[in-house]
């Protein structure tokens, strides 16, 4: 627990798991692409569990055989048990623990504990997987799942790719900075071309370009797209120079003059920073909130400095009339994005991941934006995962435990009472977010 039992604490934490729950951050795509291993290991490392064995020194061909759903438990305990033994306290960790105890009943990670596992993963089925979302009262699914597969923002433009009536849906911003018909951040002329076929153009230009982006960006909307989410973060720096029209096309006309032309960092930049200020200003005629990765990332060997939204607040200054979500916390930059938060009116602080990331990070912060910024600024839960349902709601779960945890020491220092908690909690995880976002759903506690 990350907190004592209290009357205060207990009662608390009672009335935030009831509450209902707008998840801000998913990247689901339905129960028909559910996760279907039938091996407890691979089931159990879930999507972020086995970064930490990356950390420890796994190395990647042996996390590839972890996650082989083909390969025996048996053959792969020898190799995951000291590395268990050496993550088992992260939270991550306490993810997985949560799952193996409250979904399949196991309380210690144990070689006849998978075996038990192992025997209900066939049980898993679509009516298991809304019933993790309506056994924790989650109401909408914010989804960025167009990106990548089994998500494919061509089949949801022309309406062969649909989502759950729960589920809405953010148009996958990268798509639009990388212009690469591969998986690399290298811009090519086909790249382009992609462009301008979702909006049956041929580009020539770079103003052929922007009216086409604008034209998909307007179908995806008439499609069902609430918003926009970008985590180019992982790519490239957060800060976007404002650079003359003439730099962004003198580049894109070489892309046009020869197909064969390609385009990588460094050398794309002023005009993947023109191209994204545009985005923005179409965001803004639209009137589209944008989500925008900041802080830790997925994975291991990334460079968190050019994620800090600290360097985004030239964005934030000049297009004041986008509204803009910003992720994850911010860690481990929490002063900076309380910063922002306080500041920027067009800025919310959205805590998806954060919990799993590092919950202590999260409980102290709960209790510094308290104090510092309006409590309406705050989106309190997304978990961030793929189709494992279970394990965004064991995020949920300390989520739970962690703003319980921090409105407590609130209410004992007698900053809050226990009715301004239970007040800011309804809030953060139902009423910030829906009236944010314009859901226009109804509270139903």
């Amino acid at each position: 627990m990350l907190h004592q039992p209290s009357a205060v604490f207990d009662n608390l934490l009672a009335y935030i798991t009831a509450l209902p729950v707008i998840d801000c951050h998913e990247h689901m795509v339905g129960p028909a692409h559910m996760m279907s291993s039938l091996e407890p290991i691979s089931a159990l490392l879930g999507d972020y569990f086995w970064h930490d064995l990356a950390s420890a020194g796994a190395h990647p061909q042996t996390i590839a055989l972890l996650r082989d759903p083909e390969v025996p438990t048996e053959k792969k305990w020898d190799i995951f048990e000291p590395l268990w033994m050496k993550t088992e306290f992260t939270a991550y960790a306490r993810v997985t623990k949560l799952v193996m105890r409250d979904v399949y009943g196991v309380n210690e990670m144990t070689l006849a504990g998978l075996a038990r596992v192992g025997e209900q993963l066939s049980q898993r089925n679509q009516a298991s997987y809304w019933a993790h979302f309506d056994n924790a009262n989650v109401r909408v699914i914010l989804a960025d799942a167009l990106g990548w597969k089994p998500g494919d923002f061509s089949a949801y433009l022309n309406g062969t790719q649909t989502f759950p009536e729960r589920w809405r849906t953010f148009i996958p911003l990268p798509l639009f900075h990388t212009l690469s018909h591969h998986d690399t951040d290298a811009k090519d002329w086909v790249g382009v071309q992609r462009i301008g076929a979702w909006a049956d153009k041929h580009i020539t230009s770079l103003d052929e370009f922007l009216e086409s982006v604008f034209i998909v960006l307007q179908h995806a909307q008439s499609r069902g797209a609430i918003g926009i989410k970008d985590q180019c973060a992982y790519n490239r720096t957060l800060h976007y120079d404002v650079v003359p029209r003439c730099d962004a096309e003198r580049i894109f006309n070489r892309l046009m003059a020869d197909p064969r032309t390609v385009f990588g960092w460094p050398d794309s930049k002023p005009l993947d920073d023109f191209l994204f200020h545009q985005y923005m200003r179409f965001a803004r005629e639209l009137d589209m909130p944008v989500q925008i990765h900041t802080g830790h990332m997925a994975g291991t060997y990334n460079r968190v400095d050019r994620a800090n939204a600290q360097l985004f607040a030239s964005v934030l200054e000049l297009h004041q009339e986008v509204r803009f979500d910003l992720f994850h916390g911010n860690w481990p930059y929490d002063d900076d994005i309380l910063f922002l938060t306080k500041n920027y009116p067009n800025v919310r602080l959205d805590l998806c991941w954060l919990y799993i990331i590092d919950p202590l990070k999260a409980v102290e912060m709960i209790k510094r934006v308290i104090v510092t910024a309006p409590h309406s600024k705050v989106h309190a839960f997304g978990g961030d995962f793929q189709d494992h349902p279970e394990f965004s709601i064991a995020s949920l779960k300390i989520a739970h435990e962690a703003i319980a945890a921090a409105f407590t020491d609130l209410i004992e220092m007698g900053w809050l009472t226990e009715a301004d908690a239970q007040r800011i909690a309804a809030d953060w995880f139902f009423h910030n977010p829906n009236e944010f976002f314009r859901l226009n759903l109804e509270f139903n506690a």
